[in-house]
């Protein structure tokens, strides 16, 4: 109370007296907690990076602050990591996606091409490649449509991305939805499962996390139990890449586990544009993990996902 008596002396308050100041302090209080309410009007007229730039409660959505909750959108089916046989006919798969979402109400793109917060619609991909839109239907009850997967052994993957009608994503955390699954043909596989293939990093050196997911008769764990691990290097070929011995001791990072544990990568300084990042799998001595005998013989390693590095973020 002291202190708020100092600073309204010098705000030339002096003359209210002691007796006024707890009405006042409840008065800051009050306006300290009105500006934690949303306020429509305030809407998109401050710039920010994230949601706690934003006042009020706001969320933010393409570095402008709105007030709405943002979508958030689920993958209920297939289920994460989830085995497909290999056939080994080139027949594809044939997978029922089931999506749902919050906070997002669906607009058809022929009836509404405008950026309206809070709705849009939804766009999904396959590998990276767009296969189909979702514009109709009750997200809180889910939607479905039909995915042709590859008879591919090894990873693929699905992305379900919530987009304002007018082209632009939805750019929070919540806005996509990420799972993988595997074409499982016996062999061991291994996939980068974070970062996802078009992630944007600026053009300085920095540490980022990795994660990866495997199949097939391999457990992976940290170097000191004895089980194999992943070596992540950027931008690097492979299988080339293991004939050099100073190519292949040039990994960027090591990740330790795909139960969700997360493993320190370094990325250089670099120019823009994009690069590549892939996953091998390595002993617990760091030497590359093989399978096969004689000419057979063979490393494991990850399709490379590429990443983006940019000024423009």
């Amino acid at each position: 109370m002291d202190h708020l008596a100092s600073h309204l002396h010098r705000l030339g308050l002096r003359r209210l007296g002691r007796a006024a100041l707890p009405a006042l302090a409840a008065a800051a209080s009050l306006g300290a907690c009105l500006t934690n309410v949303p306020d429509p009007s305030q809407a998109g007229i401050y710039a920010c990076v994230d949601s706690d730039d934003c006042p009020g409660g706001q969320s933010c959505l393409q570095k402008t602050c709105e007030a709405i909750e943002l979508p958030v959108v689920k993958i209920v089916n297939p289920e994460d990591e989830k085995p497909l046989t290999f056939k080994g006919d080139g027949v594809p798969h044939t997978e029922v996606l089931t999506v749902n979402a919050t906070n997002l109400t669906l607009r058809e793109l022929s009836a509404s091409n405008e950026a309206v917060p809070g709705e849009g619609h939804l766009v999904v991909f396959l590998d990276e490649e767009e296969v189909g839109k979702i514009e109709t239907g009750d997200l809180t009850g889910g939607v479905q449509m039909e995915l042709s997967i590859p008879d591919v052994p090894g990873v693929h993957r699905i992305r379900v991305q919530a987009r304002l009608n007018d082209g632009t994503d939805y750019d929070h955390e919540g806005g996509a939805a990420r799972n993988l699954l595997w074409v499982a043909d016996g062999e061991p596989h291994v996939a980068i499962r974070d970062p996802w293939p078009g992630t944007v990093f600026t053009l300085e050196s920095q540490g980022i996390d990795a994660r990866v997911a495997v199949i097939g008769d391999i457990q992976i764990g940290p170097p000191m139990t004895g089980l194999q691990h992943v070596h992540i290097y950027y931008d690097k070929t492979f299988p080339m890449c293991k004939e050099d011995l100073l190519c292949a001791t040039d990994y960027s990072g090591v990740v330790p586990d795909d139960k969700d544990e997360f493993g320190p990568v370094f990325l250089p300084e670099a120019g823009a544009g994009p690069v590549t990042l892939t996953g091998v799998i390595a002993n617990a001595n760091h030497t590359l993990f093989t399978i096969g005998e004689g000419e057979e013989e063979r490393i494991v390693f990850s399709e490379p996902i590429e990443i983006l590095r940019s000024n423009n973020l």
